[in-house]
């Protein structure tokens, strides 16, 4: 493999760049891609025992095991190298995403969702750190706005595909995971671990993990998720509150959330050429709460398929702007520790949102539940905007 030069910037092979963004899309569809499923798996498991939760399980699982193994695994791969992990991940995302197929025990279908966790876990570390590696600084705004845009892609991909082999039978989305297989080939032939990643550098320190700035980024992180993840959560239940919109409505409107990310990422380098990262995180939390108010203040479907789609600009900002800092931040060899605490903090903010937002449903209904979550969204804006004033 030989590298580019495209306006006096080195670039690696085309089919590196392209095999590391398509394992970031199979980040994005460790949930979606069974959501249409999940009516026909309660059914078919009727008869056992707990089945309702259980079943509800087999969506969240996922998320709990990569918050555990993500800080594992980026220690581990400072060991033995960034791409043995990403390959051996890959192999346990498609064997766990895969083992829907085969499995007729909701046990064990927990237990393969366990297992596609861990996978989640190792690709999104591995295949973020490896791209910066890869990439000279300059270039990382283009490449992890890629990344993004990307990922949204995976999002839309994900939806589609599931709802139409769920339509074939429940165990039809899990089909879905073998895309990994693959990509596993392209790793192996297209992906050669970067060289001279120190991991004896004085950036890649325990204490340089836990340095303010980092812990603000994983903060940032987890706000975020928090605030965002009520649209995909309490979204369909609205829609069809102010706008009779049902599962296809309701489904495609999450999907132009989707898109709005994939479009976003596409521009993430010149928006990042323009702003700097403070600027472009007040922006994250603007864009939320903006869309956030304007969704809960809907009394029909135009008004809250605006505020989705401005939401969308936020989630769409949200993962090449903290990936980038974050990258920014450390030195090279620690990029994966780094970034191992950044997923953990994603999907703990994924973990933590329904169960901030339910009460709130519970007590003030949805349409409030998406002004506070939008209030929230503000204020942690105009935090960011007197701290920055401040130090400037």
């Amino acid at each position: 493999m030989s590298e580019t030069t495209v306006a006096g910037v080195r670039r690696p092979p085309k089919s590196l760049t392209a095999t590391l963004l398509g394992v970031s899309t199979m980040t994005i569809m460790a949930s979606a891609t069974i959501t249409p499923a999940l009516p026909g798996m309660e059914l078919h498991f009727a008869g056992e025992p707990h089945a309702q939760l259980l079943v509800r399980l087999v969506l969240t699982l996922p998320g709990l095991a990569i918050m555990v193994a993500a800080p594992l695994l980026a220690r581990l791969s400072v060991r033995t190298g960034r791409v043995p992990v990403l390959v051996a991940c890959l192999l346990l995302y498609t064997v766990g995403g895969g083992s829907g197929l085969v499995l007729d025990s909701l046990p064990a279908l927990l237990a393969g969702r366990a297992l596609l966790g861990v996978g989640i876990a190792g690709l999104m570390t591995t295949s973020t750190a490896l791209l910066a590696d890869h990439h000279p600084v300059e270039d990382h705004g283009r490449v992890l706005g890629l990344q993004g845009a990307a990922m949204g892609f995976g999002g839309v991909v994900a939806l589609l595909l599931g709802g139409l082999l769920a339509a074939v039978g429940w165990r039809g989305p899990f089909a879905v995971y073998l895309l990994a297989l693959p990509l596993l080939f392209l790793v192996l032939r297209s992906v050669p671990e970067a060289p001279e990643q120190p991991s004896a550098a004085p950036g890649a320190s325990e204490a340089t993990l836990w340095q303010p700035r980092l812990l603000g980024l994983y903060a940032v992180m987890f706000l975020g998720v928090v605030v965002f993840y009520t649209v995909p959560t309490q979204a369909p239940f609205w829609l069809a509150q102010v706008g009779g919109a049902g599962p296809a409505v309701a489904g495609a409107l999450i999907a132009a959330v989707n898109l709005v990310m994939t479009l976003v990422g596409l521009n993430f380098r010149r928006l990042r050429a323009r702003w700097s990262f403070p600027v472009l995180a007040i922006g994250i939390f603007t864009a939320f709460a903006a869309g956030l108010v304007v969704l809960g203040a809907a009394d029909g479907l135009a008004v809250a398929a605006l505020g989705m789609v401005v939401v969308g600009v936020g989630i769409g900002l949200l993962n090449p702007t903290v990936n980038g800092w974050v990258v920014a931040t450390v030195a090279p060899g620690a990029r994966t520790k780094a970034l191992g605490l950044l997923t953990s903090a994603l999907f703990l903010g994924q973990f933590t949102s329904p169960l901030i937002a339910q009460p709130l449903v519970d007590g003030a209904g949805l349409g409030r539940t998406f002004v506070w979550a939008g209030v929230l969204a503000a204020v942690i804006a105009a935090a960011m905007t007197a701290t920055r004033l401040r130090r400037r």
